[in-house]
């Protein structure tokens, strides 16, 4: 029998088979691992239908998505802070698309089918800045950079003086996916496969990966997300290795400060914190 304890601050939620014995991890709250690494799990909405396109901003520790509002029969915009789970809906667009926090900056911008638009955090409400001819599918700001993903023409184009100016980079063509690395380096997915734009020039077609649905990149790595876990991308030498799999198929993923990671599934938006340390047990078998 266990000793009279309370049982919420118990929970066993991971066995490991190792060796001969059976290892259990003891921690107060549910957790995820991925690869070596052990993560607490933690709810931070669930209020929201579909939410997706996250996007983190470190200074107001504010997580900005979009979702399906029944109110305006559309796309919305929202964002939860993730210290106290307060979440607050963003008016001023109709149909929103993308989603994008300038870290150095901290300003906030969304895409629609009608431009770039920028959001005010006095009045909680987005304006239309420019673009108004493109249709954004996508925003990445990176490296005091932002290039978007013109729905119409699938191409990428970086954005100059805050949507007045739009440049076309590169030969990419069908583009789906993106992102930009801390290397300037532009990875992208299209109909025919997975591909690195080096300096956003060279592109080298990835070897080891035909789809990636999502891509994560800290100032080091650059990982894809596909259906069989995640995968480190090695933009030069167009290969990718498997490091892990994933308990879950997220709608989006983004990673936050400190070894956090945000992702959402169905109507849920959750933190990953890195545990650093926990208790062990190693419970042996009879006769061994």
């Amino acid at each position: 029998m266990l000793p009279k304890l309370n049982l919420f601050f118990l929970l066993i939620v991971l066995l490991v088979c190792v060796e001969a014995g059976v290892r259990i991890y003891v921690t107060d709250t549910p957790t995820e691992k991925i690869g070596s690494r052990l993560y607490k799990k933690e709810l931070l909405t669930n209020k929201f239908v579909d939410p997706k396109e996250l996007s983190y901003d470190s200074s107001s520790r504010n997580l900005y998505f979009m979702h399906m509002d029944d109110v305006i029969q559309n796309s919305g915009r929202a964002f939860v802070n993730i210290i106290t789970k307060e979440a607050t809906k963003i008016n001023g667009i109709a149909r929103n698309k993308a989603t994008a926090v300038d870290q150095d900056t901290g300003d906030v911008y969304f895409g629609s089918d009608n431009g770039l638009y920028k959001y005010n955090p006095l009045l909680i409400e987005a304006f239309n800045i420019g673009l108004y001819n493109m249709n954004i599918l996508k925003i990445v700001i990176r490296n005091n950079e932002m290039y978007v993903i013109d729905a119409n023409s699938h191409k990428i184009y970086k954005i100059f003086h805050q949507g007045s100016k739009a440049i076309r980079v590169g030969n990419m063509k069908a583009v789906l996916e993106f992102d930009v690395d801390y290397h300037k380096n532009i990875h992208y997915v299209s109909m025919c496969g997975v591909y690195c734009a080096i300096n956003g020039d060279e592109i080298v077609k990835n070897k080891d990966l035909s789809a990636v649905y999502h891509f994560i990149s800290d100032e080091y790595v650059t990982f894809g997300v596909t259906e069989d876990g995640l995968y480190e991308i090695d933009c030069f030498n167009g290969t990718a290795k498997h490091v892990a799999n994933l308990s879950f198929f997220p709608r989006s993923i983004i990673f936050g400060d400190y070894g956090d990671i945000f992702y959402s599934v169905e109507n849920s938006i959750y933190r990953l914190k890195p545990i650093s340390s926990y208790t062990v047990y190693n419970i042996r078998r009879k006769g061994t």
